[in-house]
């Protein structure tokens, strides 16, 4: 899983193993080893709500997404699930999971667990 971080956005590109991780264990967890003895975690799980939450506790970053979207998302070619989660005090945590396309400025990445099928599709 990938991850990326910027001003109240996060963004997850999932690869076919992560994919798989998550439709059979219903979440799936990246863990960056930050310092000696700590780290943080950034976990997205797929929960009976309806609409995407975020929450963060012990050093680990939790994105609740509905089981419908998740599914439906899962095992179609639908390529991204998007939300926004609004704290208490109005501040809006924009959120953008994607299936992970091979990368074209880096022709050496491993591709195998890449979406090539989609990439093609989307042009």
């Amino acid at each position: 899983m990938k991850i990326r971080c910027t001003a109240n956005h996060l963004r997850f590109r999932l690869g076919k193993s992560d994919v798989e991780r998550l439709a059979e264990h219903h979440s799936v967890r990246e863990t960056i080893h930050v310092a000696p003895g700590q780290s943080l975690a950034f976990e997205l799980a797929t929960a009976p709500i309806d609409s995407i939450r975020a929450s963060s506790q012990d050093n680990v970053v939790r994105i609740d997404i509905p089981q419908s979207a998740a599914r439906q998302w899962i095992t179609t070619d639908e390529v991204g699930i998007e939300g926004q989660y609004t704290f208490s005090k109005g501040e809006v945590l924009n959120i953008l999971i994607e299936k992970d396309f091979p990368c074209k400025h880096q022709p050496q990445e491993e591709k195998a667990d890449t979406f090539q099928e989609l990439a093609r599709k989307q042009g």
